[in-house]
Order: structure tokens, then C-alpha cells, then sequence
């Protein structure tokens, strides 16, 4: 059973090439050209309604005026490639708003995002997995309790190149862990037969491409594997994994994406809006209730409406109920601290993750940029957490 809101892709004719990476400045330029097609519709964004789960809290706009009042500056950021379009147009819009702010984010991947915030070269950091305690007690006592919001809701699409086939292919968790542990080596294997009949499946060998980083993407995409096969999948669910030999493996979501385009016979796990804008084939993936669904905003939205708390520590919205339910989704979450040693700088990271999380700013953006805006209570949730945050001096910095 297909999805009831699939999202139109077509397959594209792509050079052929051997199972190894192509070299790193080719494949630079392709990453490059990747991005900047996911960033192409940052001039005209749209307004989008959030999902189910809440409602906003009726000083939302109180609160988004005193954004626009930080001070002109620039701001230093880093992480997550999955958030890295959606930051880049919401960065640019906010930079408009507010007279000159600039937000210098750099899609690193999560882990070293994560280390540059430990670090402090950077205001936040964003990552697709919130730090856990191993990393947080790497942040110096002084600098006080670390502050974790979501800020964008997306999906992980299994992207594809297989030359010949033109419908979409499904797929389940025992074939997708078999596919990225090694041990279904074939496009034509058994178990991708079975669950796609009628389908004229070639018998090449299957690329698989993964990340070579520290990535939250792969959290993601290895805690659905985990989920899905809790005894089959070994690999575990974590942002670096010990892939076979067999895998290509690139850093960042934007070389993962080039790396599938170049490679005929290749599969994939990339961020949604990469998989789209460049009209990527990707499959349908059968969901916790025996539902073969297409990532799509809809679907994703579903996943997550089965789930709306969300924490730190209890952030996993994978393999969720629901026939209409994307499988393979998640937050992105930034990263700050809580006692922030200027006043000025604080502010400035506090109103522009405020504006950005937040319907009648950042989240507007979410739609077009193919992502899904935060439902209503975890907004809410949000602006609760911002508002946690100080200056040196103890002072409340959003909303002054």
C-alpha cells in the first residue's frame, strides 16, 4: 500500500562511474551545487499552519517585536548539515529584519558542531541528536547548565540510483539493515524482490552511501534501524558507526547527496529537502503499522504528532504508530548555554533561536524549504526554555 500523500520525484540519467569516491574536488563541486539548490527558494518563502499538538502563546508576537530589537552583530554557529538549508534562509530573513545581524552558521555535521561548542569557538551549535551526558560533562562547570531546543522537524529520505527503474521501490527495516550492514549485496536479492513483485530489479551490486562524520542524520537513520530490528540491526544507534567495507563513505549530508547522484546502483540516507530539490528517487518505507508511506511534510507531521513531548533526553520520534507515520524522522535541536558571560552576545543568540523557532518567524520558512515547522506546544516548549536563559548578571535576556 502506497503512502496517501506521496511526493512526486523522476529519475534522472547519471553518469556511470566505479564503487569508489569520486575525487574530493569533483565531489565538492557537486555537494556545493547540491546546497545551493536546497537554499534556491530562500527569497520566497510561504507561510505554513504547524501540525496538531497545541496551541501558541498568545504573547507570541510581543515576543518576536523584542527579537528584532538585538543588537547588529555576528554571531559564529556550527553543526548540523540536516538543519543547514532551513538555518541558511532563516539566518538570511532574520539578517533583514534586524538591521545587520549576521549569523555565520557552518554545516559541519553534528559531532563537530557539538566539539566546537564544548570548545566555545561558537555561540550555539545545532545537532540532529541532543548532547548526551558524556558530551555535556566536556562543558566547564562554570559555564553553567546547557540548554537544548528543537528547532526544525524533518525526515531522512533513502535516496537511490538504480538506472532502469522507474516506479518507487519499497523497503523495510530487515532489508534496509541488510542492505547497510553488508549483507544483501544485490539490487535483485530476495528480500528487495519480495517486497517490490513486478518490478525488473538488475543484478548489479549495491553501493551504499553513508557518512563519513560525526553525524546526527546517521543517529537518526541507525536508531530507526535499531528500532525496527532490535536483534538483527548490530551496528547500534549512534552518530558514527563502523560501516563495511562496502559502504562509500562521504562527510555531510550535501556530499552523501552528490556521491548517490554520481553513482549509479547506489542507496543512500539523506535529509529530506536534499532528496527533493534535487528530484531524487526515494523509497517507501514500511512503517511501524505495516504502512509502506513516502517521506513527505504530511508524513512526517503524522510521525511526530504521535509523540509531542520531546526532550533532551527523550527526543527519539522513529518508527512511531500511525498508518500515515514517516518512519525515519526527527528534530534538529541548537544548542546553548544557559549562563551566557555577555549580555550582548546572549541576546543576540537568545532573540535570533527565538525568532527562528517560532511561528511569525523562522518556522514560516519551513514549507518551502521542505521542512516542517514545529507543532504549537513544542514552540511553546521552546520559548520556555529560552526564557531560562542569562547574562552575566543574572538578568532574563529574551523579551527585554
Amino acid at each position: 500500500m502506497e503512502a496517501t500523500t506521496p511526493v512526486t520525484t523522476t529519475n534522472e540519467t547519471r553518469t556511470t562511474r566505479g564503487r569508489r569516491a569520486v575525487p574530493l574536488a569533483a565531489l565538492g563541486l557537486a555537494a556545493a551545487a547540491i546546497l545551493s539548490a536546497c537554499s534556491s527558494s530562500s527569497s520566497t518563502p510561504t507561510t505554513t499552519t504547524t501540525k496538531p499538538g497545541g496551541t501558541l502563546s498568545s504573547n507570541n508576537a510581543a515576543f518576536l517585536a523584542a527579537d528584532l530589537k538585538a543588537p547588529a552583530g555576528t554571531l559564529n554557529a556550527s553543526g548540523s548539515t540536516f538543519v543547514q538549508p532551513f538555518f541558511t534562509s532563516a539566518f538570511f530573513a532574520y539578517t533583514g529584519k534586524n538591521q545587520g545581524l549576521q549569523v555565520n552558521y557552518q554545516g559541519v555535521g553534528s559531532g563537530a558542531g557539538i566539539t566546537a561548542f564544548e570548545a566555545g569557538t561558537v555561540a550555539f551549535a545545532a545537532s540532529d541528536v541532543p548532547m548526551g551526558a558524556t558530551d555535556l560533562a566536556k562543558v566547564p562547570a562554570a559555564s553553567g547548565p546547557v540548554v537544548q531546543v528543537p528547532d526544525i522537524l524533518g525526515g531522512v529520505a533513502i535516496a537511490y540510483n538504480v538506472p532502469g527503474i522507474t516506479g518507487r521501490i519499497k523497503l523495510d527495516g530487515p532489508t534496509l539493515a541488510g542492505i547497510f550492514d553488508g549483507t544483501i549485496t544485490t539490487w535483485n536479492a530476495s528480500q528487495i524482490a519480495a517486497l517490490n513483485p513486478g518490478v525488473t530489479l538488475p543484478s548489479n551490486a549495491i553501493v551504499p552511501e553513508v557518512r563519513a562524520d560525526s553525524s546526527g542524520t546517521t543517529y537518526i537513520f541507525t536508531d530507526y534501524l535499531k528500532s525496527a530490528n532490535p536483534t538483527a540491526w548490530t551496528l547500534g544507534a549512534s552518530k558514527t558507526i563502523a560501516w563495511p567495507a562496502s559502504a562509500v563513505q562521504t562527510p555531510k549530508n550535501s556530499g552523501v547527496a552528490a556521491s548517490i547522484q554520481s553513482t549509479p546502483y547506489s542507496i543512500g540516507y539523506i535529509e529530506l529537502s536534499y532528496a527533493i530539490k534535487n528530484k531524487f528517487s526515494y523509497a517507501a518505507v514500511k512503517n511501524a503499522a505495516g504502512t509502506y508511506v513516502v517521506p513527505s511534510l504530511n508524513t512526517v507531521a503524522a510521525d511526530a504528532d504521535q509523540k509531542t513531548g520531546v526532550s533532551a533526553t527523550d527526543f527519539s520520534i522513529v518508527n512511531q504508530p500511525g498508518a500515515t507515520s514517516y518512519p525515519i524522522s526527527g528534530y534538529s535541536w541548537a544548542i546553548l548555554l544557559q549562563k551566557q558571560t555577555s549580555a550582548t552576545t546572549g541576546a543576540q543568540v537568545v532573540k535570533v533561536l527565538d525568532w527562528t523557532t517560532h511561528t511569525g518567524g523562522g518556522q514560516d520558512l519551513a514549507a518551502a524549504l521542505d521542512y516542517v515547522a514545529l507543532p504549537p506546544a513544542v514552540q511553546n516548549q521552546v520559548r520556555t526554555q529560552l526564557l531560562t536563559v542569562t547574562g552575566p548578571s543574572g538578568q532574563t535576556l529574551l523579551g527585554k
